[in-house]
């Protein structure tokens, strides 16, 4: 009997047997230093020369329902305070890189683009009906097929400095489309108008995991650069005109400094200034924390504030939503717990009866060691995980000495009590409830 394969099974089959990873070692938890073996399988093709770590192979992106009210209270914070909040999440890299490269480097079809493409147009639907400004970078990249073949280095993680400026310029268009009166001249730069004025290079995160676990070296990649220089009257005084805060992730700070230039891509498109408080490795809310405990959020310091962050950061993992919540809720006055006991292991916090309760604060008493996990105990017996903490890359200059979670939003439950674990060589000052 003759058995006939379908062409596209051989299509499919082709192109796997046809993929040359750089090397076996990449695939295998156990052979890679631990730095990496967090993101492995790490599928790789030396032919089109992209590399994918599994953290960026999800393809769910849609908000739980109890995510976007902790959303939708984060955007309220801001709008009561009269200050615009834009949220720009970075597009999946392997939706940019297509169907046939994931193929290419992972031997088989194991990852759908189209699913990844479908979830995260759902996510970018759901943020921006809490009223945050959110465009959609992901339709930006792939509507112009060489904006898309530059968009992200292949052996990188983070964009270029061409979707750098060009994501500007869609959050540009985004801001006039829906705060019109905000900023006089912003939508008018077209990303097709940008005169070229270089090139930047990459040696690339990926291309050191690669060096490391398969002894070979590979050239820095590099990007096309623009001139960015904005035009205008230099005579004219700047300090009444409107001005952008920029609170990201290593896209917007990458090597400690905005190497893919994002500020300026921001000034230019805007025709405004735009001071960028990004923190490479703060995670999504290190930047954006610090700049709402610092005050510039109250005094209102800017006009708009862009909180940049990257696919990988799941707005499912709620405690960084409940931590910035808490922090924009820092006004608000504690009131006393019914009973705390401290231990060094543990500390135990009741809630009065009856009083209700909408965070909580840990003041730690070493501000280099913010670490806690907290497991809230409901008056159903059901409990939940939340961790409240700082990572190592904030700076100390940019921390508070105490941290905030939101108790709110947990569905019909009330919280009772909470036990707070100090993790990380964390020690406990002071826990107040609010």
């Amino acid at each position: 009997m003759t058995y006939h394969i379908p062409l596209i099974a051989c299509l499919v089959l082709g192109s796997a047997a046809q993929s040359a990873p750089y090397c076996a070692d990449l695939l295998n938890r156990e052979a890679l230093p631990k730095k990496y073996a967090r993101v492995a399988p790490i599928y790789s093709d030396q032919t089109s020369g992209w590399i994918f770590t599994q953290d960026q192979l999800k393809n769910r992106y849609e908000m739980k329902a109890s995510s976007l009210k902790l959303v939708q209270a984060i955007v309220d914070e801001f709008a009561a305070r009269n200050v615009p909040l834009a949220i720009v999440v970075a597009p999946p890299r392997p939706v940019i890189a297509g169907q046939d490269s994931l193929d290419a480097a992972m031997g088989q079809h194991l990852y759908s683009v189209a699913d990844a493409r479908s979830s995260f147009d759902k996510m970018i639907t759901q943020l921006a009906s809490t009223g945050a400004i959110v465009p959609n970078l992901l339709d930006v990249a792939l509507a112009d097929p060489d904006v898309r073949d530059s968009y992200y280095f292949r052996r990188d993680t983070h964009w270029t400095a061409v979707g750098s400026a060009v994501s500007a310029t869609a959050l540009a268009n985004t801001v006039n489309t829906q705060v019109p009166d905000l900023f006089a001249n912003d939508g008018d730069q077209d990303f097709r108008e940008l005169e070229a004025s270089g090139a930047i290079q990459e040696e690339g995160s990926l291309a050191e995991v690669v060096h490391k676990a398969c002894g070979t070296a590979l050239p820095p990649e590099t990007s096309e650069t623009f001139d960015l220089s904005r035009s205008g009257d230099l005579l004219e005084d700047p300090s009444d005109d409107p001005a952008i805060a920029l609170l990201g992730s290593s896209f917007s700070n990458r090597y400690k400094r905005d190497h893919y230039r994002v500020a300026d891509a921001l000034a230019l498109a805007f025709d405004a200034d735009v001071e960028n408080f990004s923190v490479s490795g703060g995670g999504p809310i290190g930047a954006i924390e610090a700049y709402v405990m610092s005050g510039a959020l109250d005094r209102k310091d800017h006009d708009l504030v862009v909180w940049e962050l990257p696919y990988t950061e799941s707005f499912n993992s709620q405690s960084f939503l409940r931590q910035l919540l808490g922090a924009l809720s820092e006004s608000r006055t504690a009131i006393k717990a019914a009973y705390l006991q401290k231990k060094p292991q543990a500390t135990l916090v009741k809630f009065a009866e009856g009083v209700a309760t909408s965070g909580i604060e840990i003041e730690a008493e070493d501000i280099a060691k913010q670490s806690f996990t907290l497991e809230v105990r409901f008056d159903n017996g059901s409990t939940a995980k939340v961790y409240l903490g700082r990572r190592n890359s904030v700076p100390l200059d940019m921390r508070s000495s105490s941290l905030r979670s939101s108790l709110s939003h947990f569905g019909n439950r009330a919280p009772v009590e909470i036990v707070i674990s100090p993790i990380k060589g964390a020690r406990i000052k002071h826990v107040a409830v609010f």
